[in-house]
């Protein structure tokens, strides 16, 4: 059985490119672009990881990892958050929320595709 993944990202072209990237390793991506689409994909599609942008409309992406860990639907599917911001405290801010990783973009694919496998695998062991 594929795995599940939520892409939450507000850029459509960054969207398409790891949709692509990801369908052809064979995992079954459904895309959301704002904060609360995000939420509601969540509850309905039960990804088994979220990739989440920081930075979207309808709140950010801290914002809406707190109301997945809130809820009994979502706590336990782990997220990772991608961010094109270098600003200061974002990355100790995922690690309180609980992230399995944490990437910067531009990144490389086999990077995201490596914490990816991580995260499915139950690893504990967050990748920052």
């Amino acid at each position: 059985m594929k795995s599940k993944i939520l892409l939450v990202e507000d850029d459509e072209k960054i969207v398409k490119a790891l949709t692509i990237r990801l369908k052809s390793q064979g995992y079954d991506v459904v895309a959301a672009y704002d904060a609360v689409m995000a939420m509601s994909k969540a509850m309905e599609y039960h990804p088994d990881v979220i990739l989440l942008d920081i930075s979207m409309p309808g709140g950010n992406g801290f914002t809406v990892a707190e109301r997945l860990h809130d809820s009994s639907q979502t706590a336990d599917v782990p997220v990772i958050f991608l961010t094109a911001s270098k600003e200061p405290g974002l990355r100790e801010r995922a690690k309180e929320l609980g992230a399995v990783g944490y990437l910067e973009k531009p990144f490389e694919a086999q990077e995201l595709l490596s914490v990816i496998q991580h995260a499915l695998a139950g690893d504990t062991a967050p990748a920052f």
